[in-house]
């Protein structure tokens, strides 16, 4: 990550205070601009610091998911730039790969800032400057995102810290993001449930279902690593994922959901601008549901929302990252995978109420249910290739050479920018 980045970092968090105390910089400054890195040591930089943490993740996760989803069957390229045909095509290897190569410095930037977050709140923490412990907790829940979201996404990647730079995780160690990533939420819960006010019970069911989300991810990445092959048996049963899928559910009321909204603070959604603006990507036809035989009237209402320039103009869209639903989907499929169809089906059948949607038959095929149900309910969220690969199923685009096809499990790789810059990655 270099120096220039850092210091469009720093602006965000100056931005951020500056705007929130009225143009009466609780740093004294007058000018943002002026800012420097050691100011953020100053306590009263922590609400600043948070949501700079999040927006710098929002942006990262926007930058990485428009290149992630173009792989998948959720969206097609109809522009000009070869680079998005590529991804289409199913070929996500390439470390030259000009959109993917775009997002890597956001995507680094953000875990780079929710790092520094957390590494500076848990300071004032510790020296009992702290004002609002929930500032930690957040951060705490944004550094957690942005790891799933990285291995998720890549199949290797660099924590470095400005211009000092580290060797690559690797491959066979990606799953470790997920290990700190639930570290980080096991800090979080704690500060969310030290208080019972509304913003710490919301911060409560954020983090639950943003750890059962994670919990299940990890799994998930044990099923299509190594890559290569399609597992015999994808579905996850985890103990610990269900656990806290039920005590987020206890939580949420109806269709809950968190999602990053780009809109209110005009962070950039790549993503979005790419469908919904430069129109280079299209959203791909919605499929039919299973029982009603019609387009699944979830994801129809998903892509009008994700499509509504009158909401959110071209730019700003807003991304799913905790849901109610995801936390029925972790246990119907916790029931499919320990042999319980009827159970699966049931649980599918809550969510379907839940969503105003017919109930499925108690004679249907429990595994074709749950894999639409993920489909459906998952749709925009940066879980489809994933399932794809688990599951089997392969986009008609995907060339017969592609990765994608040949290799399922691939993930983007460490990115040329990167690479010329980091003499450690080769």
């Amino acid at each position: 990550m270099n120096t220039l980045r850092i210091r469009s970092t720093l602006l965000i968090v100056a931005l951020a205070l500056f705007f929130a105390m009225g143009c009466e910089g609780i740093l004294d400054v007058r000018n943002p601009n002026n800012v420097l890195e050691e100011d953020l040591s100053n306590p009263v930089a922590a609400a600043g610091l948070a949501n700079g943490a999040l927006f710098t993740v929002s942006q990262g996760i926007g930058f990485v998911l428009a290149p992630y989803e173009t792989v998948t069957d959720e969206v097609r390229w109809i522009g000009s730039r070869d680079a998005w045909g590529q991804l289409d095509n199913g070929i996500v290897g390439d470390v030259y790969n000009e959109f993917v190569d775009a997002s890597w410095p956001y995507i680094t930037e953000g875990r780079w800032m929710a790092d520094k977050a957390v590494s500076l709140l848990k300071a004032f923490d510790g020296g009992g400057t702290l004002v609002n412990r929930l500032d930690l907790a957040r951060a705490y829940a944004y550094q957690a995102l942005v790891r799933t979201a990285i291995a998720d996404m890549f199949d290797d990647f660099v924590f470095s810290d400005k211009t000092t730079t580290n060797p690559p995780i690797g491959e066979a160690n990606m799953s470790s993001l997920y290990d700190q990533a639930i570290a980080a939420l096991d800090a979080g819960l704690a500060i969310a449930q030290s208080g019972t006010t509304a913003s710490h019970q919301e911060w409560e069911r954020r983090i639950l279902g943003l750890r059962a989300r994670v919990k299940h991810s990890k799994d998930i990445w044990t099923k299509v690593n190594p890559k290569g092959t399609v597992p015999t048996n994808p579905y996850i049963a985890s103990a610990g994922a269900v656990a806290d899928a039920q005590a987020a559910l206890a939580k949420m009321t109806g269709d809950y959901m968190w999602r990053l909204d780009y809109f209110t603070a005009l962070t950039f959604n790549e993503f979005a601008w790419e469908v919904v603006g430069r129109s280079e990507l299209a959203l791909e036809a919605i499929p039919n549901d299973p029982v009603t035989g019609t387009a699944d009237a979830r994801m129809t209402a998903i892509a009008n929302d994700f499509r509504d320039r009158t909401k959110y103009q071209d730019r700003y869209s807003p991304l799913t990252v905790v849901s109610a639903r995801e936390m029925h989907l972790i246990i119907a499929e916790s029931y499919l995978a320990a042999g319980n169809a009827a159970q699966c089906l049931a649980q599918l059948n809550t969510l379907r109420t839940l969503t105003g949607q017919t109930a499925y038959p108690l004679t249907f095929d429990a595994a074709t249910a749950l894999k639409h149900e993920r489909r459906a309910n998952l749709y925009l969220q940066g879980r489809r290739l994933s399932d794809m690969y688990r599951f089997g199923i392969q986009d008609a685009r995907w060339l017969p050479n592609a990765e994608a096809r040949t290799t399922p499990g691939s993930f983007f790789p460490i990115t040329i920018q990167e690479r010329r810059a980091n003499p450690n990655v080769r």
